[in-house]
């Protein structure tokens, strides 16, 4: 399904946890392959658009004085990077991680990784990309896009909640572990694996990898219908609206539709819809206090 070996991927329990191991692991690597300075403080290249999961680790690292990072906002119509943005925000000698996420969960945008992964190795950088939203929706070959990290999500293509993966192109002896403890994972994460989640997880890997297309099919042409009716409707009505996101197919994910409607909250439609239709106003939680 990742174009990766076996042995390069380490199951985990969450997103949250594969994403912390890959920026905590990379800071580590990264500080370890520079020349020894006592003043040296590794770097970081994002986007403004992370998941918590991204966001809020470099956010503590860096009020803990373990890194310096910086957001590189996406185009605020298409919502993608632009790659000669993120290219100006590398720090000769002192970056040592590009992480970016591979599709955005809200308006569904796929970022240019194979293009950002070479400017990241160009500069002696590591790069991490999240594919929690992309694996089992569209192709992510992590050779053919030269990513060292990814992260897999389990239940977001039809395994169960509490299953994960890290994908990690790296030695195990020289790649930190995020955890301590026994040998399992081939000593990279410590902990008693849950075979159960990770036999599902597995299983779901095969149908997606066997019936990827004809899900992708499906899922665009139910976006489609969808956006379709709502275009037609908003616009018999008057009502402004904007859809978010790259105007382009190839460019989105096929199960993701973003609609705004300026001077409307979006609590109140969604209180209106709530019997009818699966509908949200954003993505994860943003973090609690």
């Amino acid at each position: 399904l990742l174009g990766a070996k076996a042995s390069q991927v380490y199951f985990t329990g969450s997103g949250t946890e594969s994403n912390n191991w890959a920026i905590r692991g990379a800071l580590e690597y990264g500080s370890q392959k520079r020349p020894k300075r006592s003043d040296f403080l590794p770097h970081v290249v994002t986007s403004n658009i992370e998941h918590p999961a991204v966001a809020e680790a470099l956010a503590k690292y860096k009020r803990e004085g373990l890194c310096d990072y910086t957001e590189v906002a996406v185009d605020t119509k298409s919502g993608v990077l632009s790659v000669e943005a993120v290219e100006a925000a590398f720090r000769t000698g002192e970056t040592v991680l590009c992480t970016v996420m591979h599709s955005n969960n809200e308006i569904g945008s796929l970022q240019p990784i194979a293009e950002i992964a070479k400017i990241a190795h160009a500069h002696g950088a590591l790069m991490h990309t999240d594919g929690a939203q992309s694996v089992g929706k569209v192709d992510v070959d992590v050779e053919a896009l030269g990513v060292d990290l990814c992260t897999v999500v389990g239940h977001k293509f039809g395994a169960s909640k509490g299953v994960a993966a890290l994908y990690c192109s790296l030695d195990s002896r020289e790649f930190p572990s995020l955890l301590h403890g026994g040998g399992q994972e081939n000593g990279m994460r410590p902990g008693t694996e849950n075979v159960l989640l990770i036999s599902g997880i597995g299983k779901a890997s095969e149908i997606a990898l066997l019936e990827g297309k004809e899900i992708r099919r499906n899922m665009l042409k139910t976006r489609n219908l969808l956006r379709g009716r709502l275009v037609e409707a908003l616009g018999s009505h008057g009502i402004d609206y904007r859809i978010n996101g790259p105007a382009e197919e190839a460019n989105s994910l096929p199960n993701t539709l973003s609609i705004s409607i300026p001077a409307v909250q979006a609590q109140e439609i969604l209180a209106d819809l709530s019997e009818s239709v699966a509908a949200s106003a954003g993505g994860a939680p943003p973090p609690g206090p």
